[in-house]
């Protein structure tokens, strides 16, 4: 184990000497009655609805974790990984973690670490089970628990065989897919707030939006410099819940002990696979104890725990990748594959200085005129004359400019009060439907068009829906007992970024606007929400107990899979080749589409990439882009010569659920 990082509680990110230039850089199936035994994995085959985007407003219908009967609450953690079934055919663990990894003695304060599990169609004693794939969606603070619920289904379809495992081939690999609530976020619990009550944290979000974002206006700067004031001090003090007994988690959530966090969770998951083995082999040595084809010596050796050298396998995106390298820089031998996909520069991120994540943000913007001139009225409404991507990016630009001094009043409807369209309200918008242009352009271009003839009706709906109160009927916002699961994960995100880097409090105002106009240069579109993520660490006092930052370099086990679009708009795809040269091998996927991580854009290429590296370990060639199959408005992508296989268009629905993610770095 790393010692705790002993200097960083003087460190402070120095942002005198930023200049405004941009900154480069893996048989047989066991017989019917083993698999009769657990005949509910079946139901697995279906799929569901899938999470809204909160970024647009847009409502899409599908289950919720929280209108599920099962709680979390009622499974006591245990140092074992003990499942229990949950939200139908799922299962759910609560493993009990030390909060301080560096303690020695056995005792101090614990975690309840949540963890989710979409089981895989076959049995562990089945040769093709392939293992648990470990999946990050981002954030920091992305709920692994409500991401594997949304969209592990659609991540198995990718991963998995094409071949049904009922067929009788002992060549395709099942997974299970897993994942966890980070510390301090959303069901792992002690959880992380800045906040007495839900009231409290709305009444704060609705000020804030209401006083606009950076860039808004001329005041903008101080009044959000004085509300991160007021937000650091807050989050830099335990919550009223938090005992002395029970320990506080705020200097514990960086991302060096969530890596110890999931070694652990490797190492229970070998320990659980050993122990799932011995219970299936005695239930089917007790129905057909004579059956030649029950190999028992060689099942118990493929699933033997392998205690302390069991190995990871990951898919992690966008802060999931930084994540990930951190793994792989601190733990090389466990690496048995790795995917790395939207990538940050973990070395940028560490030193908190956030300037290689904007270098193809505006390029992305512009592809929205592109493809909306492209498209034409048709599909593109804000598309109209004969006038090119130029005069369509003036007119945008237009807009944000009257909107500065006038902002749209939209009158009170039958289901919503009256409302009003800022600069801030269309920048935030238009910066979110950069991660998910496929899914996000048309709502974006529509409510452009609309606000050109001063029509701002749809988007005051889709406002509205994004301010309702979303807890339990019987739960009083008031009330310090009313949880909502996921409510302080923003605060919880903005901890893990602050100690990740080094400390800035007491930052002098000037320097910080210096660093705000640095990213301003960087991108119009994203630079000036950028410059927000690190003004809320400017009165924050917290300090991790032990930290790493580098070096983001290894000889890892199996080379690791980087995978980049050309246009991301916060993790550009020089990220992926810097971060690849730290370890030997490995590989840079290109991805030839816009928005952000693979998920974005649907690319059959790409998944079949993904699934041949967890299969075989095979890496694509290095020279290799992958095309998309579909581009926004309705634009062909790449055609296909012959009409779509089964496993295709099994492939392609995966991939347009997957599409609907805003659980990722910045959204």
């Amino acid at each position: 184990m790393t010692p705790p990082d002993e200097k960083v509680s003087g460190q402070q990110l120095d942002l005198r000497a930023l200049s405004t230039r941009p900154q480069h850089f893996k048989g047989r199936v066991i017989r019917f009655s083993i698999l009769l035994t657990i005949a509910a994995f079946a139901i697995l085959q279906v799929h569901m609805g899938f999470y809204r985007s909160k970024s647009l407003g847009q409502q899409l219908s599908g289950p919720s974790l929280s209108d599920a009967p099962f709680k979390w609450a009622d499974i006591t953690p245990t140092e074992q990984l003990i499942y229990h079934p949950c939200f139908e055919s799922y299962e759910c663990a609560r493993l009990e973690l030390p909060m301080d990894w560096n303690r020695t003695d056995g005792k101090g304060s614990k975690i309840a670490l949540a963890v989710i599990k979409l089981p895989a169609k076959v049995p562990v004693t089945d040769v093709r089970y392939g293992g648990a794939i470990l999946l990050n969606p981002g954030g920091p603070g992305g709920s692994g628990a409500s991401f594997v619920f949304r969209y592990g289904k659609a991540i198995q379809t990718i991963v998995d065989s094409a071949e049904p495992p009922s067929v009788d081939s002992a060549t395709g690999k099942y997974f299970d897919i897993v994942s966890f609530d980070p510390r301090g976020v959303n069901n792992t619990t002690p959880s992380f707030s800045c906040f007495p009550d839900p009231m409290t944290r709305k009444a704060w979000s609705l000020q804030s939006e209401a006083e606009g974002t950076l860039g808004s206006s001329e005041t903008a700067f101080d009044t959000r410099w004085a509300r991160f004031e007021a937000y650091g001090m807050s989050c830099s003090q335990p919550s009223a819940e938090s005992s002395e007994d029970d320990g506080w988690i705020g200097p514990f959530m960086n991302t060096a002990p969530v890596v110890a966090d999931m070694v652990e969770l490797v190492e229970r998951h070998g320990e659980w696979r050993e122990r799932e083995t011995e219970r299936l082999l005695s239930i089917a040595i007790d129905d057909s104890p004579h059956d030649p084809n029950l190999d028992i010596a060689t099942i118990r050796l493929q699933n033997r725990w392998n205690k302390g050298q069991e190995k990871l396998l990951y898919w992690g995106f966008s802060y999931g990748t930084v994540l990930g390298a951190t793994f792989a820089a601190m733990q090389p031998h466990r690496i048995g594959r790795a995917v790395i996909d939207g990538v940050c520069n973990a070395n940028d991120y560490y030193a908190g200085m956030w300037l290689a994540n904007l270098q193809d943000a505006d390029a992305a913007l512009d592809s929205f005129f592109e493809y909306c001139h492209t498209a034409g009225p048709t599909y593109c409404p804000f598309a109209h004359g004969h006038s090119g991507p130029e005069d369509l990016m003036f007119r945008y630009e237009q807009l944000l400019t009257n909107l500065t001094y006038s902002p749209i009043a939209v009158a009170a409807s039958e289901s919503r009060g009256p409302e009003i369209i800022t600069y801030s309200d269309v920048t935030l918008l238009v910066k979110d439907s950069l991660y998910t242009p496929l899914k996000s352009f048309e709502f974006v271009a529509q409510v452009l068009a609309d606000l050109e003839h001063g029509n701002g009706s749809s988007f005051a709906d889709s406002k509205n829906k994004a301010k309702k109160w979303n807890g339990p009927p019987s739960c009083d916002p008031s009330s310090k007992h009313c949880k909502v699961p996921g409510e302080s994960d923003f605060e919880a995100a903005m901890n893990i970024v602050c100690t990740d880097g080094p400390g800035i409090d007491g930052i002098p105002k000037e320097v910080f606007r210096n660093y705000w106009h640095t990213l301003r240069g960087q991108s119009k579109a994203i630079g000036d929400f950028w410059a927000e993520i690190r003004m809320s660490c400017i009165r924050l006092q917290t300090r991790p107990v032990w930290r790493y930052d580098g070096p983001f370099t290894g000889n890892t086990s199996h080379p690791l899979l980087f995978i980049g679009n050309t246009y991301d708009p916060v993790t550009p795809l020089q990220n992926a080749y810097a971060m690849a040269r730290g370890f030997p091998d490995s590989v840079v996927l290109k991805q030839n589409s816009v928005g952000h991580c693979s998920l974005s854009g649907p690319s059959l290429c790409t998944a079949k990439a993904v699934r041949q590296y967890f299969h075989s370990g095979e890496l694509p060639d290095p020279e290799l882009i992958c095309e998309v199959e579909e581009l926004p408005f309705h634009i062909p992508g790449y055609e296909k010569q012959q009409a779509l296989s089964p496993d295709d268009k099994a492939l392609m629905h995966a991939l347009h659920s997957l599409g609907e993610t805003s659980n990722l770095l910045g959204a």
